[in-house]
């Protein structure tokens, strides 16, 4: 009888333990998966705030590849966690979104450079600032989407105390 009552005992012990194993692991993994998911929205974000101001064809399309690199790795993430994957989702389309509006306006600035100074290359230059306009109006349409999508991330993922 004794043996029994022995046996519950190591038994409950053995699934607390397993219990509180699990309910670890899943926070450590939530909170690895937060490190992961904040920084490289941060690194993004970092890219935009860097090469923003040149404006430039070339560190527009130097924006749009490194953005969509980007979205490509965060969307490649093994990430378990509900809401996270909602995050994760989000970002992808957001920076996916960035990168194409960039890469649209990098061309729009390359046709408007390669107009010719007549007729039709005044044509071609109204066509370019229309096309470099709409896209600078997308991408103020998704910065702050982004900016809230960071916000909400933070929010949301364990602080780490000091």
């Amino acid at each position: 009888m004794f043996k029994n009552l022995r046996f519950k005992s190591y038994c409950w012990r053995v699934v607390t333990v397993v219990g509180m194993a699990v309910s670890l692991m899943s926070c450590s993994t939530k909170a690895a998966e937060c490190t992961k998911l904040t920084g490289m929205i941060q690194e993004g974000q970092t890219l935009i705030i860097n090469l923003s101001p040149q404006l430039d064809v070339s560190s527009t399309q130097q924006l749009s590849q490194e953005l969509n690199s980007i979205a490509r790795e965060i969307e490649t993430l093994n990430v378990k966690n509900q809401s996270l994957k909602t995050i994760q989702k989000n970002a992808t389309q957001q920076f996916k979104g960035l990168s194409n509006h960039l890469k649209q306006l990098a061309e729009a600035l390359t046709n408007a450079e390669k107009a010719p100074v007549n007729p039709e290359g005044k044509k071609q230059l109204l066509n370019a600032q229309k096309t470099a306009q709409e896209a600078g109006e997308k991408i103020k349409q998704i910065a702050p989407q982004n900016e809230k999508l960071l916000q909400d991330l933070v929010n949301y993922c364990p602080q780490k105390k000091t």
